[in-house]
């Protein structure tokens, strides 16, 4: 039986994000034998609901590695100490990031994608999970991940995750305590939910609340919390670890998308939870740079309250039936498209906005680019793209630019500038930042150089003939 190595070794999101990966290997790749090496703290809790594989302590991991050759290894962590691991297995397939002798690389074209999103994510069409898997799953069909769908307890519960891992992230004790009070005033019994880094913020929100007995917070073990989340009928939660623990328990999601956070990127990602977010033109950050956070006004009690209470007592009928939104607000279905991935269905819109349509467009582009057999997703992407504001003949300028500037790079007529990607104007900095990973990688050979190349070269091509 052929054994796969898994490296996540980062917080309790990160691990949770990584059970579809974990899921799909057993079932639809040759490793049916999966290690992962993860922190005890956060796996162990989590045993009786993750995927029926094998972890390891993070401090095994590098014995673990030297044990026996491996036909698959998976680096899913930024750690060096990972990295260097990845580079000193033996492995017949490696990816993610790597480290040897003080060199950097990333193995897989889509490991590579996800290094070149750091903070250049804007307009990232692709869920972090479905990265995960999309290197494995040539043809990009990934239905089959293990997700539950969503499913009220009907216990009248709801579940509000108080804290995230940046300030920026979570709303403020009085928005908790506002919302909970206009909660337990519809009926419903609202429980304070986090980790021991919440006590504080729990009893504030208690305090404010008046409801002390809903304060939870650093009360509950992690696997005490899987018992209470299961008896929810909506967890309310910035984009956090619990979030993602309530997504993959199957329990009904409303997830505020606030702060610099991209719910298409991070949010709940099984369909049929719901995503708030405010419809600014920053939404989705990788930090935010404005004197304030702007996007955190839009997120009041009593909005958020009215959209909870017709969440759990419409459910999909809201897809029919939109409720009424605040200004400033916007409200989505998480679903799957015809390929397996993650996408956000806007609810109540008359039309899709630019950003949708720019986010859908670059989906199809990049399968296209990493599988030349996907090029016919490119056409009615870029259709829909074209009857919108958006100037496209900026957009193919600009992707040609690109290609002008990596073919001179490739030449050795003009290196790439360290700020390459940040040259471009934010419209075209996905493409530009992905193709100087590319060709910096240390991994990369004139061949796979010239492939970029050339693949880049045909799709601006097909879209000129548009």
């Amino acid at each position: 039986m052929s054994t796969a190595l898994v490296l996540q070794m980062h917080r309790l999101g990160d691990l949770i994000l990584s059970f579809p990966l974990l899921y799909y290997l057993q079932r639809h790749t040759s490793c049916r034998n999966t290690w992962v090496v993860a922190e005890p703290a956060f796996f162990q809790p989590l045993l009786p609901v993750a995927p029926s594989v094998t972890f390891f302590p993070a401090a095994q991991g590098e014995a673990l590695a030297a044990s026996q050759p491996f036909e698959l290894g998976i680096n899913l962590s930024s750690r060096l100490a990972a990295a260097r691991i990845l580079a000193g297995m033996q492995a017949g397939r490696r990816l993610g990031l790597s480290e040897h002798e003080g060199a950097l690389q990333v193995y897989g074209f889509w490991q590579l994608y996800r290094q070149a999103l750091t903070q250049n994510n804007r307009g990232n069409p692709f869920h972090w999970s479905d990265l995960n898997i999309l290197d494995l799953a040539p043809d990009a069909d990934i239905h089959a991940t293990g997700y539950m769908l969503p499913r009220p307890a009907g216990t009248g519960r709801v579940g509000l995750v108080l804290g995230a891992s940046e300030a920026a992230k979570r709303p403020s004790p009085h928005f908790w305590a506002r919302l909970a009070r206009r909660l337990a005033a519809s009926g419903h019994m609202p429980l304070f939910l986090g980790g021991d880094a919440e006590k504080d913020i729990g009893k504030e929100t208690a305090r404010l609340s008046g409801l002390p007995q809903a304060d939870l917070c650093g009360k509950l073990p992690l696997d005490a919390l899987v018992g209470v989340m299961r008896r929810l009928d909506l967890c309310i939660t910035p984009d956090t670890g619990p979030m993602h623990l309530a997504n993959w328990l199957g329990v009904p999601v409303l997830n505020l998308s606030l702060g610099p956070v991209h719910a298409r990127e991070t949010g709940p990602s099984s369909p049929g939870q719901w995503v708030l977010r405010a419809s600014m033109s920053c939404t989705g950050c990788w930090q935010c740079q404005r004197g304030k956070l702007s996007c955190h006004g839009l997120f009041t009690a009593p909005a958020v309250a009215r959209v909870a209470e017709d969440v759990m007592r419409y459910g999909d009928r809201l897809l029919h039936q939109p409720p009424a939104l605040p200004a400033g607000l916007e409200l989505f279905r998480t679903e799957r498209n015809d390929l397996g991935l993650h996408q956000l269905r806007p609810i109540g819109a008359k039309r899709r906005c630019i950003r949708g349509l720019l986010e859908d467009f670059w989906q199809a582009f990049f399968l296209a680019l990493y599988q030349p057999n996907r090029m016919p997703l490119l056409e009615p992407a870029f259709a829909a793209l074209a009857e919108s504001p958006l100037p496209t003949s900026r957009l193919i300028t600009g992707l040609q630019a690109v290609c002008t500037a990596c073919a001179r790079h490739v030449s050795g007529k003009t290196p790439l500038s360290q700020n390459f990607w940040r040259s471009h104007p934010p419209l075209l900095r996905l493409v530009a930042g992905f193709a100087q990973m590319w060709l910096e990688n240390a991994q990369a050979s004139p061949r796979q150089q010239e492939r970029l190349l050339h693949d880049l070269h045909i799709l601006v091509a097909s879209l000129k003939q548009q």
